[in-house]
């Protein structure tokens, strides 16, 4: 849609309102995470990121903008007048008349050279978070991290870039502990998704409430189990280490490539290896996958050298998606989780006594059974779940 008005350019022939509900609601019924709102030149955009990859859905009349920047800034509590500066808001939308339910929305705005950009994050609403199978985990994967999480105290990392999901397995992990007889607290930047009978606290650094200094308080508070949003520094890490030794169960994020590279990003901070052998059970590593639309999958052949660069066997069945109306000309409906695990036996403890790089700690990993990242895409693949392009994409070095 493009609204033009000619004999008024300043003025927009729009409802704005309306026009920011009917935006939002598009959003939620197209499974969008995040809506971008930008001026450029001499109109405006707004781009939905659906299954990782951001597409425009609407085209404007720049002087439309200050209209929708306005109506946004109220929704979310901010301030509407002064200089342009960085704000952070929240929005309750109620997406559908008469319905008792509402979308949760983070709102981010950011001065730019073109002016102000929004983006709204577009939380999740549903409250029940499924099996680890949902998660795309394999059976065999399943049944480790089912064992290692009903240990009653160690740590557990979860490693990824940005968007790969690390927050939903680490909900799936809590969800399943949360029972009367354990005290849950976490520690997040922010509260995205609250779960009944789990403490949960932001993070404030202009109050002194660090993950490291929330850690300290949350020792206070009786915990079995907990969860750090993210180990960002040597503190974090060291309490958090100190923790998972002395009878707690601690699960947390970090971000490293894979999840040989979680144990030497915590050596490299300084992290003591007698501690951090003692204290790390198992590290998660994964990616998100744009699964084949069910609609328009198709089998076909991949060039040859893309099924040797990737070790499928000749006789493979692929399938891939060429878009339809189902997904929206996308070619793909939906992600999964595709992830490895390498769990701490006896011979990594040894190896991380020793500073091992990343390299060595995988090798000795594979040879005890873990599936890394490029073989759990391929597993993907053979399924037909996933293209073998989207394999590559996911695992290239």
């Amino acid at each position: 849609m493009v609204f033009y008005n000619r004999n008024k350019p300043n003025i927009p022939q729009v409802d704005v309102v309306k026009l920011v509900d009917d935006i939002f609601v598009q959003a939620n019924n197209e499974g969008a995470s995040d809506v971008h709102f930008e001026p450029i030149r001499e109109k405006m955009i707004v781009r939905f990121r659906i299954d990782g990859i951001l597409r425009i859905v609407f085209e404007g009349d720049l002087s439309l903008y200050e209209f929708i920047l306005a109506r946004i800034k109220i929704l979310a509590g901010l301030e509407t007048t002064g200089q342009p500066r960085p704000q952070e808001g929240n929005i309750k939308f109620k997406f559908q008349e008469g319905d008792d339910d509402f979308i949760d929305m983070r709102v981010s705005v950011f001065p730019t050279s073109m002016g102000e950009c929004i983006v709204v994050r577009v939380l999740e609403r549903k409250k029940f978070f499924g099996d680890y199978a949902e998660l795309g985990f394999s059976p065999e994967q399943v049944g480790i991290l089912d064992n290692i999480v009903k240990k009653p105290y160690g740590l557990i990392l979860v490693t990824g870039p940005n968007g790969s999901g690390k927050s939903t397995t680490l909900f799936t992990i809590l969800n399943k502990l949360n029972t009367p007889e354990k005290n849950l607290v976490t520690l997040e930047d922010p509260v995205e998704r609250k779960i009944e009978m789990v403490r949960q606290t932001n993070v404030d650094p202009n109050i002194g409430l660090t993950f490291a200094d929330g850690l300290r308080y949350l020792l206070r508070q009786d915990p079995d189990i907990m969860m750090v949003g993210e180990i960002r520094d040597k503190e974090t890490a060291r309490i958090s280490i100190q923790s998972a030794i002395t009878g707690h169960l601690v699960l947390a994020t970090i971000h490293t490539n894979n999840a040989a590279g979680a144990i030497v990003r915590l050596i490299n901070m300084g992290i003591e290896p007698f501690l951090l052998s003692s204290a790390l059970k198992l590290v998660t590593a994964q990616r998100l996958a744009r699964m084949n639309c069910p609609s328009c999958k198709q089998e076909y052949n991949p060039p040859s050298e893309l099924k040797t660069m990737l070790g499928a066997p000749e006789e493979t069945r692929f399938y891939h998606s060429l878009g339809c109306d189902a997904c929206n000309q996308r070619g793909a409906k939906g992600r999964q989780g595709i992830h490895e695990i390498l769990t701490v036996n006896r011979e990594i403890q040894e190896l991380i006594l020793k500073k091992p790089s990343d390299e060595q700690i995988n090798d000795v990993a594979i040879k005890d059974g873990m599936i890394n990242l490029r073989q759990a895409a391929m597993q993907k693949v053979y399924q037909g779940v996933i293209s073998i392009e989207e394999a590559l994409r996911l695992t290239e070095q």
